[in-house]
Parts: C-alpha cells; structure tokens; sequence
C-alpha cells in the first residue's frame, strides 16, 4: 500500500499524479556498489623544492596538517618513493570481489604506482580510441616498471572493468588488445543543425536554424554524462581502502552536456575522488582542435542562415569549450590536470610518474565531530623553508538524520532544494518532456527513478515499509519561482516483493505547467528513514507550441506499457488532514493503451519493444470526414544508415476531447539488434497539406 501526504503551496504551478512501480532495470547494466565508511581523513602532499624538484626527506614532524584553520593531530604517517626505473617484487595481480572493495594491506603496497586507464568507448570515436591505446601501450611496454599496478576500465553503456590492479606488463597489455577501435560508440562528428531525414520529403518545410528546438538531444546527453560521471564516483569508491594516492587517466572526447544539467553529479564525483585519495587526469582524445567553419570533409555544412550569420561558428567553439568544461571541473577538483590539447598522449603518462614519484601520505582524525554534511577545508603546512607543498582541497563531512527533530528535517530539505550543493547518497535520474495543453501553456510530465536498493525498510513481520520525500522547484531566467511539487510516500511492500526491488527501480512522476521559456529545475528525494538525500539539477527549454504549423511533443521512449491513472490505494492528505484525490489533471503519459514508463537515458536490450509515443499539433482537418489524416513511421539509424524501418503507421481521430492534437503510439522490434548507439527518427505527414515533421532521438541498444 501506498500513502501520501501531500502539501500544496499557493505559488505552486504544478499538478501531481504519483505512480510508484517495481520497475526492473533491464536497460542498464547492473553497477556494483562499494561502501567503506572510516572516520580517518587521508590526504597525500606533494612536495618540492624552489627549483620544483621533489622533497624526498621530510619526516612526520614537519608537516602540520589544519583543518578550516584547526589544527589537527597526525595519527597516520608514510612516505611513498617510486623511482623511475625502479623493479623488483614477483608479479602480484590485485583483484577485487564486485560486492567488496579490494583488500589489500598498506604494506603490500608501499611504495607502488596505482594507476587506473579509463577509456570512454561512448564518447570516442575509433581513431580516438586507437590513438589512446596506443599510447597506453606504449607506456606499459617502454616506460612502465614492477612498481606499477595498473587496471584497465571501460565505459560504453555502463561500467565494465577489463583488468583489475596489476604489474604484469602481459596481463595489461592483453586487456588493451582487446579494446578495438569498432568499440567505440560514437560515429565521426559532425554538425547537425537540423535533422536530415532519411529520405528527404518532397514538399518538407525547411527551417531556419534558429527556430530548431531539439530537447530530446540535451536530455540524452544529460543522463549519459551522469552515467559517466557514476561510472568515475564508483570506481573511486572501490579503491577507497587503498591509502595510497591513485591516479585515474580518463579518456574521452568530451562531456557533452555542462552547467547545472550535471552540477550535482560532477561535485558528487569529485567528492567520491577525494574520499578515496584519488586523483583524476582527464584527456580530451581529440588534442588540438582545428575548427573550420561550416565545416570539413569530415562534417556536413549546417543549414539555415547561420553559416553566413556567424552563428554556426559561434555554437561550434561554444560546443568545444563546454565539452571540455566538465574534464577541467573534474581535474583541477581532485588535484589532478586536464589535457585538453595534447598532440602527444605519452605526456600525459609522464606528469602521472612525476606526480607520485615521491609523496606523503597524512592521515588524521577530524577534530569535528559534527555530521553537518559540510566541506572542510584542508590545508597542510610544514616547518621546512622554501619548499612547497601540493595537496587536494578539502573534502566533505559525513550527515546525521536521526538525531534531526520533525522541524530541523523540514528545514533541511527545504535548504537543500534552496542550496547548490549536490547530495548523492540516493541516486536518481530524472528526465523532463513537454506536451501542449493550449496556446500558452505547456504540460511537463517530470519522470523520476531511483534504485530500489538504496531505500531502507523497516521490517513489520510479513510487511516492510519505506518512506520518501519529494521535492522539486522551477525557477525561471529571473531565478522567480514558476512552480513547486512536493510529496511524501509511504511505501508498503510484502517482503517478497522487497527481495525483488532490490535489484528494481522506484517510478514517480509529476507535472507541471510552464510558460514557453527557459528554467532551471532542482529535484530534491530524501530517505526519510536513513536520511539519505539525492539531488537532480537539470535546465528545461519549453518551446512555442501554437498549433499555426505542424509540430510534435517530446518524443517519448519506452519498453513497457502498464494500467494507467494513479494507484487504488494512493491516499493524498491535504496539510489540514483530510485525505481527498489529487486534481483532476490529465497527464501526458496516459495513453489508451495503457501508462508509459519512460525509458530514462534510453538505454533498451535488444531483446526488448521499443514503444515510442508522440503528439502532433497543427494538424489540418480531412474536409470529408473533419478528423486528422497523418502517416506515420519509424527509422532507426546507425552511422547515417538506415538499419530498421517500422511499418507506416496511420492517424484518422483526434484525441479524446481535443480537436486540436492527435497522439501517435508505434512501436519497434529490437530483437537482433547489434549493441550501440543509434539514432531514432519519427516522421509524421499530413496527408491533408502535404507537410511533414521529423523528430530524432538518440538511444543504446545493449
């Protein structure tokens, strides 16, 4: 059973509809989760002299270590000297059990170089990822001693680990032989302006680049950098009983997708990194970036007026610079250094060897007892004259929730949803679509997930129950406040069916109405058992549906279809007590096949049905029968091939109780599929004025 009690507020521009499901993650690959709690604070000093050569001598001594400015007790004490060169030990591989972090003494690995190479295969493209292990390979053969345990990692559609901690130089370079350049999952850039479709239409309107609005893109990439960004804070977290000072070489070509969409998760990760002593060096693939306008004989020319405008040459170095915002946030957060134009990749490798040739690992015990959940900064002194020491900058503190009364709980939340610090003890991902309701005005179903496993239940016999808190605010350009959600759910389970959520997925939604215009959102989910809280920042673009043209909704990606409308025995209590039924809104993502359950990030197998539902606007009247008369189909895309075509679809009805929009629900086989990323286009035409629409959207196939 399900209860709810829901508060309204009289700025509030939002209407709610709660469905909570156990819903299986079929679409993504299983993450393991580490968790090592320690209440001992470790940071590793790099020391050099005036001439930048490295200290080698000092002793426990001279160090001070402060802690927002306090001074603290050193309880922990080593000195980890690598010499370039250096050889010796048998070959010891370390490996780690995926539910447990690696066990291994701080005596086994003294003195060692821990480097982990994480290869982004999604964001690469193959003579990017060709290039990248080449230059690993050329470190592990040519430079590379016993004093180096390495692990080789992969992200493509989740986390893959191909070779844990090892000095044997064989092992390593076996792992990156089987890295291939058809691997990667991103095909040659190009600039895409404007949708091409597959066959170009006749009588298909041409747009100005301007008035191209295509939200599904920046959605996808949303949660696909988060998927990223979780793939980095979980492999920090599995070497955090490793004392020693690891250094992580990320890969990539960029993050698409900066600024406050993934604010949270960047911090979170950082924060992971420096709870376990490691640093990050991100390297964008793509080195030193010759951008020709309009284009090369690699990317196709953009269409409309922005080649001549300027504005095509603009949004190419704006893309460039925020692709790269993310690695530098990532680095300069974690001590490390970002590469952005490196032609060579071996320099990267020789910064990683200079760094930990000689360093000094401190550890104390916080003077600050307080679970505030607050960043402490760190700062180490020593005694020694002219030499200057390097460390991370601080890390942040633990939070207790059991000891918080009814009201510091009511204001906590509200401080977080108010705040710009992330919280990601409770992971989420949340995707936001938009549908016309009138002229003015936009319905924007906001979908929710979480993992069921991060939930706490409290056992009552044959019964266990959960509690959860929702809270989620637009604001627009202005920082005004255009609407507020907020909800708390009890969740009643037979403990069967816990059993089963643990490896499932919690589904909550909500709706708003927006203006067109831009806004920020801040989505707030707190345990209200453990107290653990997860945050969700993301920007929502919602565009001018008029009806004056033929247009389309957000297009929606789903696997499954369930009964629709809220559950029976939902129970919604207003703030004076009295239970009653939400407002009678409608909610986008009721069909009359039943509810959709959007695919968050579009991750699908591909032994699943791909459901896709849209709604068209603008559509003529057929003069003979006065309803709609759109066709409609599918094309899924793999390197700018046609791969898979649904059957031709046809609309001839409005929708219930609308005369002004009509609902599209196809759907695609994906059985057979060859795993990686694709892209979906939808075409609608009607037939009535001979125009039509197109709509692309990214997806994975695994």
């Amino acid at each position: 059973m399900l209860s709810h009690s829901r508060q309204r507020r009289p700025q509030t521009a939002s209407c709610l509809a709660v469905l909570l499901l156990l819903v299986g993650d079929a679409g993504a690959q299983q993450v393991p989760t580490f968790r090592v709690e320690s209440n001992l604070v470790v940071v590793d000093v790099t020391a050099r002299d005036a001439a930048g050569r490295l200290a080698p001598n000092l002793r426990s001594e001279d160090f001070r270590v402060y802690e927002d400015g306090v001074p603290q007790r050193i309880v922990t004490f080593s000195r980890e000297s690598i010499l370039s060169g250096s050889s010796g030990g048998a070959v010891r591989t370390l490996t780690y059990d995926p539910a447990a972090p690696p066990s291994a003494s701080r005596t086994d690995l003294k003195d060692t170089r821990l480097i982990v190479l994480f290869f982004d295969l999604a964001s690469l493209t193959g003579e990017e990822l060709l290039r990248s292990v080449e230059a690993a390979e050329e470190f592990v053969t040519a430079r590379s001693s016993r004093k180096d345990l390495l692990a080789i990692a992969t992200y493509s559609s989740g986390l893959s680990v191909a070779q844990h901690l090892t000095n044997d130089p064989r092992l390593v370079l076996r792992a990156l032989g089987e890295i291939k350049p058809t691997d990667a999952g991103k095909p040659p850039a190009e600039i895409v302006e404007t949708p091409e479709p597959v066959e170009d239409a006749e009588n298909a309107e041409p747009e100005p680049v301007e008035d191209v609005y295509i939200p599904d893109e920046v959605q996808f990439d949303t949660f696909n950098t988060d998927r990223r960004l979780a793939a980095l804070a979980t492999l920090a977290r599995s070497y955090r009983d490793l004392p020693q000072r690891k250094s992580l070489i990320y890969f990539s070509a960029g993050m698409g997708t900066t600024g406050t969409e993934n604010l949270a998760l960047v911090r979170a990760t950082v924060a992971a990194a420096n709870r376990s002593n490691l640093t990050l060096y991100t390297v964008d693939t793509r080195g030193l970036s010759n951008i020709v306008p309009g284009g090369d004989s690699a990317r196709g020319s953009p269409r409309g007026i922005a080649l001549f405008s300027g504005g095509a040459v603009l949004r190419q170095d704006a893309q460039l610079l925020s692709s790269q915002e993310t690695l530098v946030s990532l680095a300069h957060g974690t001590g490390g250094e970002s590469f952005l134009d490196a032609v060579e990749l071996g320099a990267i490798f020789d910064r990683v060897v200079a760094d930990t040739q000689t360093y000094y690992v401190l550890g104390y015990v916080s003077r600050n007892r307080k679970e505030d959940g607050r960043f402490r900064k760190i700062e180490v002194r020593t005694r020694r004259a002219g030499i200057r020491l390097e460390h991370r900058p601080g890390y942040l503190a633990a939070r207790s929730f059991s000891r918080l009364s009814s009201k510091e709980r009511e204001r906590q939340i509200e401080e977080v949803l108010g705040t710009d610090r992330p919280f990601f003890d409770l992971p989420l991902m949340v995707q936001a679509s938009y549908f016309r309701k009138d002229a003015s005005t936009c319905l924007v179903p906001l979908s929710v997930r979480l993992a069921g496993s991060e939930l706490q239940f409290d056992e009552r016999e044959e019964r266990r129950d959960a509690e959860f808190e929702f809270l989620a605010r637009v604001t627009d350009k202005k920082g005004r406040i255009a609407g507020i959600a907020r909800d708390t759910v009890d969740v009643r389970l037979p403990r069967q069916s816990v059993e089963k959520l643990q490896h499932g997925q919690i589904f909550y939604s909500t709706t708003f109405e927006l203006r067109p215009g831009d806004y920020a959102l801040r989505v707030v989910v707190r345990d209200n058992l453990s107290g653990k809280l997860g945050t969700f920042e993301q920007t929502i673009s919602v565009p001018v549906l008029d009806g004056k043209r033929l247009q389309t909704s957000s297009v929606i990606l789903a696997s499954r279809l369930v009964g629709g409308g809220v559950p029976a025995r939902v129970r919604h209590r207003e703030s004076g007590g009295n239970a009653q039924a939400p407002p009678a809104r409608p909610d986008p993502l009721d069909t009359e096949q039943g509810r959709l359950i959007p695919s968050i990030g579009n991750v699908f197998l591909n032994r699943q049905t791909l459901y896709v539902y849209f709604q068209v606007y603008g559509a003529a009247e057929d003069p003979s029968s006065g309803d709609p008369s759109l066709e409609t189909n599918l094309v899924l895309i793999r390197n700018r091939a046609s791969v898979l075509e649904s059957e031709a679809g046809v609309v001839r009805r409005w929708a219930s109780g609308r005369r002004d929009l009509a609902t599209v629900v196809l759907s695609l086989p994906l059985r057979g599929l060859r795993r990686g990323s694709y892209t979906l286009q939808t075409h609608a035409r009607d037939t009535v004025t001979d125009t039509n629409v197109f709509s692309r959207v990214p997806l994975v196939i695994n």
